[in-house]
């Protein structure tokens, strides 16, 4: 596939409220989400531009939100984020860093390249899911990641002891990333790298499922489920969508075992005929 020479740039000032929700609604197209001082740039691929206003009015048709688009050049991506991305620490045992960062006193380090993907760790979401993962991720797990992105999760898994991980991702702009960044943390195996949509995906012969993706995707993907008895870590829920999510498990008896919050995300971990 041709690489892209530029990213369109979708500029929201002031209203950042709202990025998170137009971050979730149009995760099958947003590339990624960049915040500085009061604005919010989210970098979309060429060709989206159009469809993308026409959904903005939808979701806010009195206009109450102010938008504005820019352009900025592929190659500039990285320099973009040089300054920006910096150490992660969670529980003083998880380090996620950059490859330019060369001393980490954590247990556990993950190098990170930012690249036009989701995963680096700065997002709620993949902040719940690396906290809840240090808990339930044991020696010897065998694991699925559900839209890996830029393999961090992935990654974190190996590092916490899991002995291979399936990772299942279908866009091509994760794929060099991921790649790059099993390099930067000198992965040679145990990890495997699908193209494929995950609801294509029907082998669930795995002690857990990662899965960081969004509400649309997990109600269509949950049911799928049923004829498993698999645990599952998954986040990508606003508050907004709890009750539902939650209505969801009831109905395909599946339980809850434990719920954590941060900001207006949520973290869930769900036992499947467990």
């Amino acid at each position: 596939m041709k690489k892209n020479n530029y990213f369109d740039v979708l500029i929201i000032k002031d209203e950042l409220d709202s990025v998170d929700m137009i971050q979730v609604m149009m995760k099958d197209k947003c590339c990624g989400v960049f915040y500085e001082n009061d604005s919010a740039q989210l970098y979309f691929n060429q060709g989206f531009k159009e469809s993308i206003n026409r959904e903005l009015v939808q979701l806010f048709p009195e206009r109450s939100l102010e938008w504005e688009w820019g352009i900025q050049n592929n190659e500039d991506w990285h320099l973009t984020w040089q300054d920006k991305f910096k150490e992660i620490l969670i529980d003083n045992k998880l380090a996620i860093i950059p490859p330019w960062q060369k001393r980490c006193s954590a247990d556990l380090v993950v190098k990170i390249k930012p690249g036009m993907a989701f995963g680096t760790g700065h997002h709620e979401t993949t902040w719940l899911m690396l906290t809840q993962m240090m808990k339930y991720i044991q020696p010897g797990m065998s694991i699925l990641d559900f839209g890996a992105g830029s393999g961090i999760l992935s990654i974190a898994a190996i590092k916490m002891g899991a002995i291979n991980v399936d990772a299942v991702e279908n866009d091509p702009e994760c794929k060099i990333n991921f790649y790059e960044n099993l390099y930067l943390n000198r992965i040679k195996q145990n990890i495997k790298f699908h193209d494929k949509d995950i609801l294509n995906w029907n082998q669930f012969n795995y002690d857990l499922i990662l899965a960081n993706i969004n509400w649309q995707v997990i109600k269509e993907m949950l049911p799928s489920l049923r004829s498993s008895c698999i645990k599952i870590l998954l986040s990508g829920l606003l508050e907004i969508d709890f009750e539902n999510m939650e209505e969801l498990c009831h109905e395909n008896k599946y339980v809850i075992k434990e719920k954590m919050i941060k900001g207006e995300w949520g973290c869930y971990f769900i036992n499947i005929n467990g």
